[in-house]
């Protein structure tokens, strides 16, 4: 499969109106409190070059709000984890094709996720102008 074949499997995110797009892939879909937690980041770059200055990499917990028996509608609750990872003196030129290897420690007194409690990977972009993000769900397992 094509790079840019897996960017769309992905479930990428085009920012801006130049066709950049950005996703995470090789992320674990389940992880342990204490753990190091993997992904890298993928990077297009569109019409125009991009300097990057860093990747903020966050693990959020959310909280169900609303219970349906279709569907319940989640929402933010706490930052459990989060990384800077610096890019200075890095750009994205056009149509290139970047991946950034990233690495978030998971605090030792996670709760696993439950059916109220879940964690969402966010991976967002630094960039002048420009903060573009993807992010995924993974399950905390004991």
């Amino acid at each position: 499969m094509g790079f840019i074949d897996r960017i769309k499997t992905l479930g990428s995110h085009a920012f801006g109106n130049h066709g950049e797009a950005i996703a995470l892939s090789g992320l674990q879909a389940a992880v342990r409190a204490g753990d190091d937690l993997h992904a890298t980041l993928e990077l297009v770059g569109g019409e125009h070059d991009v300097n990057l200055d860093a990747v903020l990499l966050r693990l959020d917990e959310e909280r169900l709000i609303y219970d349906n028996p279709r569907h319940g509608d989640f929402d933010f609750w706490r930052e459990a984890a989060a990384v800077t990872v610096s890019l200075a003196g890095r750009s994205l030129a056009r149509g290139q094709r970047l991946s950034v290897p990233l690495v978030l420690k998971l605090p030792v007194d996670l709760e696993p996720s439950a059916n109220h409690r879940r964690y969402r990977v966010t991976a967002k972009l630094q960039a002048p102008g420009r903060h573009p993000s993807a992010s995924a769900l993974v399950a905390v397992v004991d």
